[in-house]
Parts: C-alpha cells; sequence; structure tokens
C-alpha cells in the first residue's frame, strides 16, 4: 500500500510543480527597436524592468513599421514602442575648490528625458495605450578635477558623470514606462465584469 502512494505522489509531484510555475502565464511583450543609441538604452532599461515584474519582454529586433508591414503576432502578445527617450543634461554652474596641490569644481546637472510609450496589440497593431515620458534628475556632481601646484596645473573634465546623469533619468523614465504598460496590459487581460 505504502508502495502504490509514493508511486501516485511521484506521478502527480511533476504536475504540482507545473502548477507554481510563474513562467508559464506570462504576456510576451516586445520591444521595437529605437532608431538612436539614447533611445535604445530607454528601451533596453524597460526590458529588463518589464522582466522583472514577471512579464516575457524581449528585443523584438525590429521597428514599428516592420512589424506593421507583416503579421508577426506570433512573436508576442503585445509590441511596445518607445517615441523619443533622447535626454539632455544641462550644466547649471558651479563652484571650484581649491587646495595647494589640486581643486575640484562641483556642478549642478540636471538631465531630462522625454518620449512617448505606446502599447500595441500584437493581432492588430492597433494602438492600445500611450503615455507621456517626462523625468528629471538635479544633482550636485564633481565635473571636473585638478592637480598640480606652483607653475603647472592641470585641469581633467569628467563627462562620464554627466552620461552617468543622463542614465539615472533614463533608468527612471523606464520605469515610468514600466508602470504604464504593466497597468495596460492588466486592464486588457482582466476579465470582464459580468452583465
Amino acid at each position: 500500500m505504502k508502495r502504490l502512494l509514493v508511486a501516485i505522489c511521484l506521478l502527480l509531484l511533476p504536475a504540482a510543480a507545473h502548477a507554481f510555475d510563474t513562467e508559464r502565464g506570462a504576456a510576451r511583450v516586445g520591444l521595437l527597436r529605437g532608431v538612436d543609441d539614447t533611445q535604445q538604452y530607454v528601451v533596453n532599461t524597460l526590458r529588463n524592468e518589464l522582466r522583472g515584474r514577471g512579464f516575457d519582454a524581449f528585443d523584438a529586433e525590429m521597428d514599428y513599421d516592420d512589424a506593421v508591414a507583416e503579421d508577426h503576432s506570433h512573436l508576442a502578445d503585445y509590441f511596445v514602442e518607445v517615441i523619443g527617450g533622447q535626454g539632455e543634461v544641462s550644466d547649471y554652474g558651479g563652484v571650484g575648490i581649491e587646495g595647494r596641490h589640486g581643486g575640484v569644481s562641483l556642478g549642478i546637472l540636471v538631465s531630462r528625458v522625454a518620449g512617448e510609450v505606446r502599447v500595441y496589440d500584437a493581432k492588430t497593431m492597433e494602438l492600445v495605450s500611450s503615455h507621456e515620458l517626462r523625468t528629471k534628475n538635479t544633482a550636485v556632481v564633481p565635473t571636473s578635477v585638478g592637480v598640480g601646484g606652483g607653475a603647472l596645473y592641470a585641469i581633467i573634465a569628467l563627462p562620464f558623470i554627466e552620461r552617468a546623469q543622463y542614465r539615472s533619468a533614463a533608468r527612471a523614465a523606464a520605469r515610468d514606462a514600466a508602470s504604464h504598460v504593466t497597468a495596460t496590459i492588466r486592464a486588457a487581460s482582466a476579465p470582464a465584469p459580468a452583465e
């Protein structure tokens, strides 16, 4: 009797494990390609955000025109496109602090990312929703360092600080976009209320 019970449990174990598979029902979200590198950074960050929220998000390896030209509904349930997503970093002055053998310039950097995220039904390529992206990040950061003393003094600019500021704003825009995409897909997949 015990052997029969163990055999039944072993047969039911894969089915029970399959019931806890969280990936099985995940919506497939294809992210359409951007036109430039800065926009693509937002798209790549959005893909990672959506994966973190339980979606099967992937690079669709095509742009909107390619998705409309042929039926690609077998690839995804939804396609997401980021329009714009370019950013800018502005330096609003700063202050220099110097010592005997070195110094640093601190500046106020403001980074902005603006754009729009669009969600399409993959079967019809009809626009399901769109959302305006607008993020701003302000920080006081070192913009250059100087070393030397006496007659010789060298100043080195730190351009990677500006790139880091832009990426910070782009990540915030991607989180905002992911929240919108998540809400849109969940609303579209929710069962219709009974009448």
